[in-house]
């Protein structure tokens, strides 16, 4: 879900590794699934829909078999400092997807369980929805980067000044070699559009200084605070950390739940706000019996169409229930 938090080790945060945005966001997908309180990984399931860019139809297996061949190869740099072991491994193990289906599933490499599972300190969480608004993909991980730093010392300090060699933040980014021929580069192209990215869509506030060795510009001291909230900000974040499932009145009966939220229908808050406003609860719950009932029906050509269809004929019939708040469901869930 979309609602999720993304939490990590600071060492990957730090690591060293290069992704597409797409790639990147597929990650960002898996990572958000672990729980807290899980022991081992699994195997994750994203839905292609979710992923920039990528268009998996019926007939393109090409497509997704590029897409996983390049992340399966996809490897990690992580450096412990205290123990001085450098650690390269491979982000997954496995990443599959069945025609039929509108999921990718994967599993991660067992070496990133130490990294991924029972995090107790050294960790940078953020919202998912946060790292997928991002243009570029450099300002998500410099947004984490930057993160990791500020939240160890928050206690203590509103602001946070902290010192990155240019050529290293190059490197463990992996940016391209004329980053580091030509600073204008570096400066234009990542640090201003990332800075500017992070300002506008996060809850820090960054800002920075040049330092030279000599004439030359070799590091940048990041500024790092907290912005106060807005009242639009804290009711954004409230409207996120609602679920689908928040969006179903109660009383509902469970094959009705079940359909409604499953991915394959790919139903967003306000879709089942909408159908809730519109529809006779009743009517709902004898559609999705209907769609339950013919679910692997190799006559099925659409489970979402399906859906849609008979709110349609629900449409000519002159069922709708405008008259029935959504909002008053809600609130009588609560």
């Amino acid at each position: 879900m979309s609602d999720k938090n993304v939490v990590m080790s600071n060492k990957i945060v730090k690591g060293r590794y290069s992704f597409t945005k797409e790639e990147q966001n597929f990650i960002y997908h898996v990572i958000s699934q672990i729980s807290k309180e899980d022991k081992d990984f699994y195997e994750y399931e994203v839905c292609i829909s979710h992923l920039e860019k990528l268009d998996l139809r019926k007939k393109n297996h090409v497509r997704f078999k590029d897409f996983a061949v390049n992340l399966i190869t996809k490897k990690i740099i992580l450096r412990d400092e205290k123990t001085k072991t450098t650690t390269v491994t491979s982000w997954f193990s496995s990443i599959s997807h069945t025609d039929s289906t509108s999921v990718i599933k994967a599993c991660f490499d067992p070496k990133l369980k130490p990294y991924l599972i029972q995090l107790k300190d050294e960790f940078v969480q953020a919202k998912l929805p946060t790292l997928l608004q991002f243009n570029s993909k450099y300002s998500s991980r410099l947004y984490l980067l930057l993160k990791s730093d500020y939240d160890r010392q928050n206690k203590y300090r509103k602001k946070l000044f902290v010192d990155y060699d240019i050529d290293d933040l190059i490197k463990r980014f992996e940016m391209p070699v004329s980053y580091s021929q030509r600073y204008s580069l570096f400066k234009n192209d990542f640090l201003n559009k990332a800075i500017d990215e992070i300002n506008e869509h996060t809850e820090l506030n960054i800002s920075y200084e040049e330092l030279k060795t000599g004439r030359k510009i070799t590091s940048i001291e990041f500024c790092i605070s907290h912005k106060e909230k807005t009242t639009e900000q804290l009711i954004k974040e409230i409207e996120q950390t609602q679920t689908l499932s928040d969006y179903l009145p109660a009383g509902l009966n469970n094959t009705t739940i079940k359909i409604l939220l499953h991915e394959d229908l790919e139903l967003k808050k306000h879709d089942l706000k909408h159908i809730f406003e519109h529809y006779k609860i009743e009517d709902i719950e004898q559609i999705c019996n209907e769609l339950f009932n013919t679910w692997d029906s190799s006559k099925l050509i659409s489970r979402a169409g399906f859906l849609r269809g008979k709110l349609k004929l629900l449409n000519k019939k002159k069922t709708q229930n405008f008259d029935f708040s959504f909002d008053k469901l809600f609130d009588e869930k609560k």
